[in-house]
């Protein structure tokens, strides 16, 4: 690395590899290119030997990484030996993901003057939620004042930032973006993958790959699944992710009587290949801005139900590049399933028309070329 290089952190707390992590994943390989930055990625965890899940990721795909400890019951202590471990390690600009990296980074920037921007990817309702959680969002929208630049995933975040007194020239929008893969290799690794998870050839399996959470709904596909079981259909569901409601759906697939036919499976590292074996992907979120999933999907050209919130509507829209569903609703989910099912063609259209919209519009290094404008325009003014 060119010592003239400036040094972005991407500040994050993380509890895996979702949306917000692969943003930050597929950034950072971008940026691995750029002839003037150089991604960090910064994962705020309890205690120094902590794992984490995106600190690995970033290690085996050669992205520098750092384990930024902040616990707390110590932020008095461990905020101000952050700011100092950034320092030393010659951040240049802290980029943070999420409320709590972006209150912890501002604090670091008081201390030790490191400029911060962020990017907003969800905003939760800041009624609802534990009482910290709210009064961390609460924190946020005030620091965001002081922001030098706030990003936006989506035109609905957007309205919202600058709805809560943001000036318009601090908003910005950069829509995710996703790479392409080898759809021909990726097919060609799946049949092992389809025998461990007992997955005959007859079976249509259908994917959800999200963090466990009411935002994401997943409790509509475990009684989607036991509503198509009950009219005969068979139909396999995998669930990816971990998160706040796994005993609650695992109480909800034995109380439905649907074990044979949904499967958590937890945290996976191979989220592209079982894309490639299954036969559709469902993402029936109540709350969204554009879902790095659903890219994901999209660019493997799998056939995508979804709803219509957040940004999702530029992408999928009903009938022309996917299906869309009511939120909260598992009978129209199960219809669209059945829909799909049976009528592999029209299917596979819909499939192509989204990979194609999704390839023209959310690419990877689209979305890394906003970015490193809006760092290029920044540097020039600090």
């Amino acid at each position: 690395m060119s010592r003239g290089k400036k040094r972005i952190l991407h500040l994050i707390e993380s509890e895996g590899i979702y949306g917000a992590e692969r943003v930050i994943i597929n950034l950072s390989q971008q940026m691995q290119y750029s002839e003037n930055y150089s991604p960090v990625i910064g994962c705020i965890v309890a205690q120094k030997n902590n794992p984490s899940a995106l600190y690995d990721a970033a290690q085996s795909l050669g992205i520098e990484a750092i384990k930024i400890p902040i616990g707390n019951a110590r932020l008095l202590s461990d905020l101000p030996a952050a700011a100092k471990q950034l320092k030393t390690a010659n951040i240049d600009l802290i980029h943070s993901h999420g409320y709590k990296p972006s209150v912890f980074g501002f604090i670091i920037f008081l201390l030790k003057k490191i400029p911060i921007i962020a990017t907003c990817h969800l905003w939760f309702d800041p009624s609802k939620g534990p009482l910290k959680m709210r009064a961390m969002i609460a924190l946020e929208k005030l620091f965001y004042r002081w922001f030098p630049k706030v990003i936006a995933v989506s035109e609905p975040i957007k309205s919202i930032l600058l709805a809560s007194n943001l000036r318009p020239d601090q908003v910005d929008l950069v829509r995710n973006g996703v790479d392409i893969p080898d759809l021909t290799q990726l097919t060609q690794e799946t049949q092992q993958l389809r025998a461990d998870l007992q997955i005959t050839n007859t079976d249509f399996c259908v994917l959800n790959s999200a963090r466990l959470s009411r935002q994401k709904a997943q409790w509509t596909l475990v009684k989607a699944a036991a509503l198509l079981k009950q009219q005969g259909h068979t139909v396999r569901i995998l669930i990816v992710g971990e998160g706040t409601l796994l005993e609650e759906l695992r109480t909800q697939i034995e109380s439905e009587n649907v074990a044979d036919c949904v499967q958590l499976l937890g945290f996976r590292t191979d989220v592209n290949k079982l894309l490639a074996l299954c036969d559709a992907f469902a993402l029936p979120s109540i709350d969204e801005g554009m879902p790095m999933s659903l890219l994901e999907a999209a660019a493997m050209a799998k056939p995508i139900i979804t709803t219509k919130v957040g940004d999702i509507g530029k992408l999928i829209e009903h009938n022309i590049t996917g299906l869309v569903i009511p939120t909260e609703d598992p009978s129209a989910l199960a219809q669209a399933i059945l829909q799909l099912k049976s009528d592999a063609s029209s299917a596979q259209k819909l499939a192509q028309k989204a990979h194609e919209r999704m390839a023209e519009n959310y690419s990877s290094q689209s979305m890394s070329n906003r970015y490193l404008a809006i760092y290029e325009k920044l540097f020039s003014t600090i």
